[in-house]
């Protein structure tokens, strides 16, 4: 939905540093689910992360990124990563642009070493790590069973998100302890809590880490460390383009597809100290389509 000409663009806004109370006045005007808040494109500047240590994968695009700039924009310190340089070399002067301090490696979880060295690397340029956002992932179609199935492509998804996230988690955690303890997010999916005809594997590995994320909370809470899940159903991404996300956001009680920003709020809740006794948890971002 295009915001009305009285309305400052994401853009503007987010290089702006635009404060709480105008997002908050913003926010108000929403009538319904079915109309995006014009806040929901842009985020609050009030530093309620200032001096965290934030490290976010599978950043350059989506949700991901609108999560990266929100963070740096409330004050953390973000590392971030992703397979694609140039669109991390991007984010990072976006970021920097809009007064936020953010530093791009590149890096693909699949890779043991890539990401033994993005954490080192963010422990070694900020001092160490608070909050983790196991973000990156991919989606496709490896077939139907009893017919040519593409066995690389479902494995692909497994090794990025499945594989991906344990191996991140594992690396991070040290890091995690060495600060006395800390967050850990991972995104899962709304069709984690579902079967999908067209996405199988998609859905399958979404399911593992929903399943990961409880039993890592399990583990981790002695250590003070919190590890929640955020389930996103149609979001207008990359991911989701062709229209797609418009089309599955359509059929949600919402009657849209949700911004990456929304997503990127629900991160940063599960982050703060304002969650602090919430562990072991999945927050959908759906519209209401497992209500």
């Amino acid at each position: 939905m295009a915001l009305s000409d009285n309305v400052p663009s994401r853009r503007a806004l987010m290089a702006g540093g635009v404060g709480l109370a105008a997002l908050a006045a913003q926010s108000a005007s929403a009538a319904d689910l079915k109309t995006p808040a014009a806040g929901a494109s842009v985020m609050a500047s009030h530093g309620r992360f200032k001096d965290k240590v934030v490290l976010i994968t599978g950043a350059t695009s989506g949700i991901g990124r609108a999560t990266a700039k929100a963070f740096a924009l409330e004050g953390a310190k973000v590392m971030f990563c992703g397979r694609r340089a140039g669109l991390g070399q991007e984010v990072q002067a976006e970021i920097r642009a809009a007064g936020g301090e953010a530093t791009f490696k590149q890096a693909d979880v699949r890779v043991e070493a890539e990401v033994a060295a993005l954490v080192a690397a963010c422990v070694e340029t900020y001092g160490g790590l608070d909050i983790a956002f196991n973000n990156a992932g991919i989606a496709g179609r490896a077939g139907d069973m009893g017919a040519a199935f593409n066995w690389a492509l479902h494995d692909d998804i497994m090794a990025t998100n499945v594989e991906g996230v344990v191996r991140c988690i594992n690396h991070q955690v040290p890091a995690l302890k060495a600060r006395g303890g800390g967050s850990i997010i991972n995104t899962a999916s709304v069709l984690g809590y579902v079967g999908s005809s067209p996405v199988m594997s998609y859905a399958m590995s979404k399911a593992a880490v929903l399943s990961l994320t409880r039993s890592a909370a399990l583990q981790l809470a002695s250590d003070n460390i919190r590890v929640n899940a955020v389930s996103p159903g149609p979001i207008d991404t990359p991911m989701m383009g062709g229209g797609a996300a418009q089309a599955s956001g359509a059929r949600t009680p919402a009657g849209r597809a949700g911004q990456p920003e929304e997503v990127a709020f629900a991160v940063m809740y599960l982050a703060d100290a304002a969650a602090s006794y919430v562990t072991g948890e999945d927050l959908r971002v759906d519209g209401g389509v497992r209500a």
